[in-house]
């Protein structure tokens, strides 16, 4: 099985590299989106969904998991929408009140089956919902998203459900979406175009930010909100679509009318720029299009350094994670032998081993990484993979220490379930799981400096590497161990311009980079 996963945020049935997050469906469209929703109003509570959403969770956790306390916990949801709705239990009878009278008894089940529980947990939430005023008006779907949020909180923090807006809207992060590229926001009375997503349709046709969508299809869409705007302008790809943009004064008469096709839009997360005769790129998370976008900024920024470039800086600050297929790409870019990252879990297909097979697109020239403590997930695992290796300095604060993938399953009503199914290890073993990347040099300590920085890395009187090693080592068993690691680099908010100060400094400086990177490799030899 190939990595189908999501670091901070894969496929259900893990099928290929790209499906884990660290995403995916394919998205609904927002026509029928809508038609889901509103079907969902009034129908009844649906055991097929409780039904696979309570399997998915029994066999693919990374835990062993209570099929009864997660039906309980999941009913209990269902006081979040209604707090008259109360459950008493007497044995193997569960007793339900609403409003103080009661609506019955419901005998649990006996076999430890999902689909016993699925059946059980709905007739309850069906017989609380017709009975309940505050769950029917709230419909179904909320009834659905109280039960699964209930089932999901009894698992970890990372685990959830989504509903199927939810689930389309967080699609289009991560897979991208079919429409023109644009992002629209409301100002005063006017839909005004945010961002354009560079080389998709709107930025082909020539419309930039700043200017003011006026009408679509030569319906003018004054008045009208922004999803249902967004709705207009969604369709299948290859499809033509006409809009009418213009100054921010102008009428849908005034302004110029485009004719466009609709196309497969993803996000771009890469930016780069070129400072002080420094590469610097920037990746915001990892969804689909990351290492194309990588790709292109680093040969970008070969050209424009020539051969008077001193080295890169990859900042991952901020960055919170998303696809693993993704984060295992971006660093094979950097790195050229070795593993990258391995994962384990309770489930067969959870238990992967990565190693680089490409070429360093650098071509050894000297790497820094910027983390912070928002550094999460599949931001840790590209941080991990070139610290150890031996290929990056890694400069900031401790990053998050969210060392888990989860897959993301579709649900029959089109909606997602997100489970942590696997641990991640970075390649000198340790788990990533709360203990997040050390930075072989800390920019988050109370009074830091560049030159501080700088000092103590020349004298040698930085915490030692095979302590670092022995930390990490004991950290997931021994909270002691795990207090002494994360307070040797507090995940502490800090002055950002700090870390790139600190960047620069060992890239102007061959024998102080050399000396950055091996703090870095010891670490793994120490293991």
């Amino acid at each position: 099985m190939g990595l189908a996963g999501l670091l901070g945020v894969g496929l259900g049935t893990a099928s290929g590299l790209a499906g884990w997050m660290l995403a995916g469906a394919a998205p609904v469209s927002a026509a029928d989106g809508e038609k889901l929703l509103d079907r969902a109003a009034d129908r009844p509570v649906d055991r097929v969904l409780l039904a696979a959403a309570l399997n998915h969770i029994d066999e693919q956790f990374l835990e062993p998991v209570d099929l009864e306390r997660l039906a309980l916990d999941g009913l209990a949801g269902l006081s979040r929408l209604d707090p008259a709705v109360s459950f008493s239990r007497a044995g193997g009878v569960l007793g339900v009140t609403v409003a103080g009278q009661g609506i019955g008894e419901f005998t649990l089940p006996v076999r430890r089956r999902p689909s016993d529980w699925a059946d059980f947990a709905a007739r309850v939430a069906e017989s609380v919902r017709l009975r309940s005023p505050a769950l029917t008006a709230a419909g179904t779907e909320a009834v659905h998203k109280a039960v699964i949020d209930g089932m999901t909180a009894d698992l970890d923090g990372s685990s959830r459900y989504t509903t199927p807006e939810q689930a389309k809207a967080e699609r289009s992060v991560r897979d991208g979406y079919v429409g023109i590229g644009v992002t629209v926001r409301r100002e005063a009375e006017r839909l005004m175009i945010a961002d354009v997503i560079p080389d998709g349709p709107a930025d082909r046709a020539g419309i930039r930010p700043g200017e003011a969508l006026l009408a679509v299809d030569g319906v003018s869409i004054d008045g009208l909100e922004v999803e249902a705007v967004a709705t207009r302008l969604a369709g299948r790809a290859g499809s033509p679509v006409q809009v009418t943009v213009g100054p921010p004064t102008a009428t849908a008469r005034q302004g110029r009318r485009l004719s466009l096709r609709r196309d497969r839009v993803v996000p771009r997360t890469v930016t780069a720029e070129v400072q002080d005769g420094v590469g610097i790129i920037r990746i915001e998370r990892f969804n689909a299009a990351t290492l194309v976008n990588l790709s292109d900024a680093i040969r970008q920024l070969k050209d424009r350094l020539g051969r008077q470039g001193r080295g890169y800086v990859l900042d991952l600050r901020g960055n919170p994670g998303g696809l693993l297929d993704q984060a295992v790409a971006v660093a094979d870019r950097f790195v050229t032998d070795g593993t990258i990252v391995s994962t384990e879990g309770r489930h067969p297909d959870s238990l992967q081993h990565y190693d680089a097979r490409s070429d360093d697109q650098l071509s050894g020239a000297p790497l820094v990484v910027l983390v912070d403590g928002r550094s999460a997930s599949a931001a840790e695992v590209v941080a991990a993979a070139l610290q150890d290796s031996g290929r990056a300095a890694v400069v900031g604060a401790s990053s998050y220490g969210k060392g888990s993938v989860q897959t993301v399953i579709p649900l029959p009503n089109q909606g997602e379930l997100f489970l942590t199914w696997s641990r991640i290890h970075a390649p000198s073993g340790y788990t990533l799981h709360k203990q997040g990347v050390q930075p072989s040099l800390c920019t988050s300590r109370e009074g830091a400096t560049a030159a501080g920085i700088v000092e103590e890395l020349r004298s040698g009187g930085t915490i030692p590497t095979s302590t670092i090693a022995l930390w990490q080592d004991q950290a997931l068993s021994d909270p002691a161990a795990l207090a002494q690691l994360r307070a040797a680099c507090p995940k502490r908010e800090h002055e950002p311009a700090l870390d790139l100060e600190v960047a620069k400094a060992l890239l102007a400086d061959p024998a102080l980079y050399r000396r950055a990177l091996a703090r870095s490799h010891r670490a793994v030899a120490a293991r």
